[in-house]
């Protein structure tokens, strides 16, 4: 090769690598062999590597979810009411509604709602398939009850009222004799009892028609069974008689004391005979009260000390 012809060459090569440079493109330089020949050029393109500051890793990046929506459970516990004492739940708030289950001492239920005074609560039974009632005064609570709703009572129905009535009378046994060896002579509203030849004796427990009432005597009802009081009183009429009006139905105790209420003025000295004589159980009966019944004839006999 001529030496012009080399230059021209080399002139050429000389502006390929001025225009490369300008584009940022790094070129190894040619080089001219051995031999005269003009070696390969390789361009390489420079790639960025990401430095270690620049990398972001993998579990800060957002990953799509697999669930278009989420539902969150909550773990917390329902407001639970637990029972004092025995206790009714009844379908309403109030004793006159039907009872529908029941909770034992101890036992506890969810609470799903309250009435507006916080009298009576409503619980889910875990064996009934409807919520029902029972009163604050047989359950413990431990929340707040402004987390429960108020919940809209059914219409409170009329109930059937009844009534307890009776006499309290003056029992009289006439008798003469049976003092400073003189036999004893029995008449008009008495009775013997037990060994006949030595008989117990004394008025007969039925109110005869020579008898009256005993005037002014106070006497009480009470809830449940007897002994109770606590629902009113009554006084007896010129009759004997006395009356508890507006009872719902239920179990009811009527009684009266000859020592309490200025009774004592007017029984002492005497006692009881009829339910039972001078016993505590004669100044006390249990009645039990069917919706709208008026159950008269709940009497109480009582005698002075010398029955007369």
């Amino acid at each position: 090769m001529n030496t012009t012809r080399l230059w021209s060459l080399l002139s050429y090569l000389t502006c390929i690598s001025i225009l490369l440079t300008a584009c940022n493109f790094p070129i190894t330089q040619a080089s001219v062999s051995d031999n005269g020949t003009l070696a390969r050029a390789t361009a390489t393109k420079e790639v960025p590597q990401a430095t270690e500051e620049q990398h972001t890793p993998t579990d800060e990046i957002p990953q799509p979810s697999s669930t278009a929506t989420v539902t969150i459970t909550s773990t917390e516990e329902p407001p639970a009411v637990t029972a004092s004492a025995n206790a009714n739940c009844r379908t309403g708030p109030n004793i006159i509604f039907d009872e529908y289950g029941y909770l034992l001492e101890g036992e506890a239920a969810p609470a799903v709602g309250r009435a507006s005074d916080n009298s009576w609560y409503v619980v889910q039974l875990p064996d009934r398939p409807k919520p029902c009632w029972i009163s604050t005064s047989i359950i413990t609570i431990d929340f707040d009850p402004a987390v429960l709703s108020i919940v809209v009572s059914p219409p409170t129905p009329t109930p059937e009222l009844g009534s307890i009535s009776g006499v309290l009378w003056h029992e009289i046994c006439e008798f003469t004799g049976g003092e400073m060896g003189e036999p004893l002579v029995l008449g008009r509203g008495c009775v013997t009892w037990g060994d006949p030849d030595h008989p117990d004796w004394g008025p007969n427990q039925v109110y005869d028609s020579f008898e009256t009432g005993e005037v002014g005597v106070t006497l009480h009802i009470g809830a449940g069974a007897c002994p109770s009081t606590g629902l009113g009183t009554a006084v007896t009429n010129a009759n004997g008689f006395y009356s508890f009006s507006g009872l719902p139905a239920g179990t009811y105790c009527v009684s009266y004391s000859n020592l309490t209420d200025g009774n004592d003025v007017l029984l002492i000295p005497g006692g009881s005979t009829y339910p039972y004589r001078d016993t505590p159980e004669g100044y006390y009966q249990t009645v039990t009260l069917e919706a709208g019944e008026d159950k008269g004839n709940v009497n109480f006999g009582y005698a002075s000390q010398w029955f007369n």
